[in-house]
């Protein structure tokens, strides 16, 4: 294991040591599951970067996925 070095804020290191207690683990321990659950998998295939936001704007439109064009391009008109 590699050791390295992270400075947090007061309110960061605070919140990261209440969960870390909560979880009964050590907030380097929690660190490392916050860093672990942000990384790509490893047997996961490469996506195109674009991918990572693909899903994160609702149009409030629960048929958009029928009308995708019109959404992206608008109308034809």
């Amino acid at each position: 294991m590699l050791r390295t070095q992270v400075s947090l804020d007061a309110h960061d290191y605070n919140a990261a040591k209440k969960e870390a207690a909560a979880l009964g683990i050590s907030v380097a321990e929690y660190v490392r599951r916050a860093i672990r659950s942000t990384l790509p998998r490893p047997h996961q295939r490469k996506q195109p970067e674009w991918m990572r936001y693909a899903g994160l704007i609702e149009s409030g439109n629960c048929k958009s996925s029928q009308s995708i064009d019109e959404i992206v391009y608008g109308n034809k008109d």
